[in-house]
């Protein structure tokens, strides 16, 4: 199955084959940034099953907790689409919020779950960590 997934403006697009290797959320404080929101929505998909259909994205690269990050956003209106963590080795991240007409399942994972605002609850299937052990498995 395809998923198409585009940015506010429809300036930038991607294309993913199947499901993530990873899907979940994570209430770092780099996520909340990324997003604007109480937590990050994030998928990890191997990188054979990615493809940009339409590139007008700008990167920002830094240094994080997990290593060198690239970020990649639209040029245009600024959504994030799409990462790649050093620690997350043949995937790409992309923010579950690109894909609007086939949304992604149920996240399987809570990450920094320390970090979580006291206000948000999820069902309890989501409150597993993600774990190294589930890195390396993806």
């Amino acid at each position: 199955m395809k998923k198409l997934g585009s940015c506010c403006c429809g300036e930038t697009e991607i294309e993913i084959t199947g499901e993530p290797a990873l899907n979940g959320i994570c209430n770092c404080n780099n996520c909340k940034k990324r997003t604007g929101s109480a937590f990050g929505m994030s998928a990890y998909f191997h990188q054979d099953k990615f493809q940009l259909l339409k590139n007008t994205t700008n990167t920002y690269e830094f240094e994080g907790e997990h290593g060198k990050q690239v970020r990649h956003f639209c040029g245009k209106c600024g959504t994030t689409i799409f990462w790649y963590v050093e620690i997350f080795k043949g995937l790409v991240g992309v923010a579950g919020g690109c894909f609007t007409d086939k949304p992604l399942p149920l996240p399987n994972f809570n990450a920094m779950m320390e970090n979580q605002c006291s206000w948000i609850k999820f069902p309890e299937s989501m409150n597993k960590p993600l774990t190294a052990q589930d890195v390396v498995n993806a």
